[in-house]
Parts: C-alpha cells; structure tokens; sequence
C-alpha cells in the first residue's frame, strides 16, 4: 500500500468532497429586524446533511471505490476544497480511520504516527478559541466515532510495537524507538483528560444531579457550533477514558472516570447522551461490566451487561446495517462474560430471558464452567474479554518477556480466582440439599478433612460477599455499594453445624408457559404459509 502515490479521482468523489466541504461550513443563521440569529431547523438540517454524508455517502463510496485502497491523499484533496484547514483535519481523520479498518496489515509506522500527530492537532484546535472553529458543528455519531476510533487506534498501536519483535529489522526498531512519544499512553491518557477538562463536564453533570430541574447539561448540549461539540466530546471523552484503564488493567479507575455519567435517570422522558448512540451505550456498559467482573463483583457485573443485552434484544432490528455484525459479536461477548460471572457466583436474580438464553445455546459449556474447568474459563475469557495491552514502551533489547508476561496477566487473575474456588460448587450442591448438616457429615461428602472443610466453607462465605449495588447505593456512582451476599444459599457454622438458609425466590410457572407459547406461535407460523397451497 502506498499513501503517498496520487491517483485519478473519480468525478462522483471530487463532487462528494465539495459537498462534504460546502455542508460542513454552512451557516445556521438568519437575518431579521434585529440582525443575524441562529436557527434551531437550519441547524439541525445541517447536522442531518452532515451525518448523510459521514455515514452513508462517504461509507458507499469506500465500498464501490476504495474497499481495499486508501482515500485520495490528503495533499491531493487539499487544493481540491480551497485549502479548508478546518475540513483537513476532518478529512484526515476519516482518511487514517479508512485505512484502520480495510488495511490495517499494511499500514506503515509513518501512517501510524501520522494519524496520531492529525488526532492531536484536531483535539487541540476544538478546544481552541480560533476563530475558524467557531461554526464547527457535527452531530453526536461522528464525535463519538472520533474519540472512539482515537482509543482503538492507541490500542492498535500498543499491540503494533509489541509484536514479533525479533523479527523486526533494525530500521523498524530504530524507528519505534525514535517515537516513543506516539500513542504513548500517558500522552493519550493525558489528551482525553484535557478533553474532559476544558468541557467542564464534569462539573455539569454533578450539578444535574444535585438538583435535577437545574438543567445545566441541557443548557450545555444547546449550545452552537463549537460549543455543542466541546461539551459532547468531553462526555464521550469520559466514556473512552473508562475504555483505555480496561485496556491496561486498573478497573478501579475505569468505574472512577464515570462516577459523574447520568447512569441512573430520575426523569422517565430522559435520555442520557451516551444512549444516543448505541455503540458508545454498549462500550460503556461492556467496559463497566467486565470491570466489576474482575474486582469480583459479579452480581453488578451480571446487572450492567443484562441492561446493555435487553436493550439490544428490543432495538437489534433498528441496528444499522454496518454496525449489525459488531453488535452482535459484542452481545455474545457479554453473554460469554455473564456465564463466566454466574459460574463463579451463582446468583438469585439473573433475568430470566438471559438465563434461557445461555440454557439454550451454552448449556455443555455452563455444565464444565461450574464444575471450574480451567480450558472452558480460558476459551471464554479469551473471546469475550477485551484485549489487553502492554501501556509501557516495550524494552525492546529483552521485550518478548515482559510483553507476554504483561497480556496474560488479566487472564491468570481470573484464573486464580476459578482454582480457589475448584471445591466450592461440590460444597455448594450439598447444602442446598440441608437445612442443618454436621460438618463431619459434610467433610466425608466432600472428601475432605474437617479443618480443610472449614476452611473451604469460609472461602465459601467471602466469595459470595462483597460490594453489591443495593439500597441506597443504586443511586450512587458505580463504584458505590453496599457489603451483601450475592448467593442463593446462606449458612452460618456453629458448633461442628452448618445452618443453611435458602434464599432462592419461589419457582413461577409464567416463564414455562411464555416459552411454550412462543414455541407453539413459531409453529404455527412456519405451517400457515404450506397451507394456503
């Protein structure tokens, strides 16, 4: 692949750039009595004209044009649309995200640091009071889709520098080595803050939710022009800084970088920002599941992912058709997440159309997962967990070491976790059955000695108890909650007698005969077609 070669441009892309170019500057105000004002329909027309060409325009000729070739070359578009700065950067960006996604094999280490260095020049002159930013305006898919592919490409990055490092040449070493400041972390963690910082949107959602009738986020998001883009990309910019602390390991700061996000909505006809658009929904709660998942709070785990799953299972069919298949994959990612959670901690209140479903598709798998096999955690893990990246510069002199110690450090935490728990569901199984039962009794179950027995029953008992969002806690920040048990069998040892209380709800008969209904409407729905012939 070659970027740097100029080709023929077709007539329908010269034609489309201009008019990319002409919808990006125009102007949302009208003249009356009084001057000049804004217009809320002119405005929205824009942002409208805007996503058409972004999401379906630029998006059909990538497929009929340049499916497996770069965009034109920046230097060659550049005379093309007046010499627009502005649309330069714009274009850039969509220009290095095209070449991400349909040639990312052969990308070179100068596109790589070209597309970082065009990142940190458009994020800086957003936040900049430059006149030619003023009238910037783009709808909300757009900024979201720049801070997300902004984090993609940082973790592209990491995973670049890291691989098959013997194989590289010199010049390639010597070339990683000469920009070690490109995707640095800290620099990438660094620019989100500042996003983050300058929008002041923390500070708006704390307001919000001190007193919800103040507004103030409205008031934000109603601003023109670059205003409205600050403030939402300093939200989406929350949302990516909770994304990169998954991607290196501290889930503490990941649920912390979201405390302020709107995730509890006192006002039934509201809509937070990020459900606005469904890819930075599901990123949001994927990240902030698989969080709780790995600082073993698997009961807020199983509820943050249900929520993002029953919203996707209501409005799958209203999924773009590009985003379908990855929506689709990230849903089963979670699903593979919760089996891995309800193994290790069987729960009382998992939902029951996400119960049925991981009855129906993993049924053998569940069956291994709770006895702990370590392959089955391992195969799940591996699919459904996000990949991890090494966030250092790489000693690149002895860096296969450390690189691979590094990726597989998530993966030998849960690990650990499942081998601490190898006796527990055998345990388990048996006091379901009592109500009160002699530890010795139990210990010839279990085939243990009575001190060994002990010992697993209070492993038992703190792995069930930890931080749960109950009670008042629900309408605190993620990282808030309450000590409880999270199992549905509770006992207390006293005196060689293992006390058992059942917390199991009663069973109900609703879901079998929903089932059954849905079953027989199926049928009668693949026979009534054959019979009118």
């Amino acid at each position: 692949m070659r970027g740097d070669v100029f080709t023929t441009m077709p007539m329908i892309v010269e034609g489309f750039l201009r008019d990319f170019k002409k919808t990006i500057d125009m102007s949302v105000y009208v003249q009356d009595a009084n001057g000049y004002r804004p217009d809320a329909g002119i405005r929205q027309q824009k942002l409208d004209l805007i996503q058409a060409c972004y999401e379906y325009k630029f998006n059909g000729i990538s497929e009929r044009y340049y499916k497996n070739l770069l965009w034109p070359h920046p230097d060659q578009v550049y005379p093309l649309v007046e010499q627009d700065d502005v649309f330069m950067l714009l274009y850039r960006e969509l220009y290095f995200r095209h070449a991400h996604a349909r040639l990312s094999s052969s990308l070179t280490l100068e596109q790589r640091v070209e597309s970082y260095e065009n990142y940190c020049t458009l994020f800086r002159r957003i936040l900049s009071d430059d006149d030619d930013m003023d009238q910037l305006d783009l709808p909300d898919q757009w900024l979201w889709d720049m801070v997300d592919e902004f984090v993609y490409q940082f973790h592209d990055f990491c995973r670049f520098r890291s691989k098959d490092i013997k194989k590289r040449t010199p010049a390639e070493l010597e070339g990683l080595a000469a920009n070690t400041r490109v995707w640095d972390t800290m620099e990438v963690l660094s620019l989100l803050q500042r996003i983050v910082s300058h929008s002041e949107i923390n500070r708006i959602l704390k307001e919000d939710k001190a007193d919800p009738d103040s507004g103030s986020l409205h008031s934000a998001l109603s601003q023109l022009g670059i205003g409205h883009v600050q403030v939402v990309l300093g939200y989406f910019a929350l949302v990516a800084l909770s994304r990169v602390h998954v991607l290196c390991g501290d889930y503490f700061a990941a649920l912390k970088a979201v405390e302020h996000l709107d995730l509890v909505v006192s006002v039934s006809d509201y809509v937070p920002v990020y459900m606005r658009v469904t890819s930075c929904y599901i990123t949001l709660y994927y990240n902030m599941g698989f969080a709780y998942m790995m600082m073993r709070r698997y009961t807020d785990a199983v509820k943050t992912m249900t929520q993002v799953l029953l919203y996707i299972n209501r409005t799958q069919h209203l999924t773009r058709p590009y985003q379908y298949e990855q929506v689709m994959k990230r849903s089963e990612q979670m699903y593979r997440l919760i089996a891995m959670c309800i193994s290790l901690c069987p729960q009382r209140s998992v939902e029951d159309s996400v119960l049925q479903y991981l009855q129906d598709k993993y049924a053998d798998q569940l069956a291994r997962l709770s006895k702990g096999e370590e392959a089955m955690f391992e195969e799940f893990f591996a699919y459904a967990a996000p990949k991890a990246v090494y966030p250092a510069i790489p000693d690149y002199a002895d860096a296969p070491r450390d690189v691979a110690q590094t990726l597989v450090q998530q993966q030998a935490v849960l690990l650990a976790e499942v081998r601490q728990q190898q006796r527990l569901p055998l345990i388990r199984s048996y006091l379901k059955l009592y109500t009160t039962i002699s530890t010795a009794k139990l210990a010839s179950f279990a085939q243990l000695d009575e001190p060994t027995l002990r010992a697993h029953l209070m492993c038992l008992k703190h792995k069930t108890h930890g931080l749960v969002k109950i009670g008042s806690a629900v309408q605190g920040p993620p990282l808030a909650g309450q000590a409880a048990s999270s199992s549905n069998v509770d006992f207390v040892l006293e005196k060689g007698v293992v006390h058992v209380a059942d917390n199991r709800a009663p069973p109900t008969f609703a879901l079998y005969f929903i089932k059954h209904i849905h079953k027989l409407q199926a049928q009668v729905n693949e026979l009534t077609p054959a019979r009118r012939y």
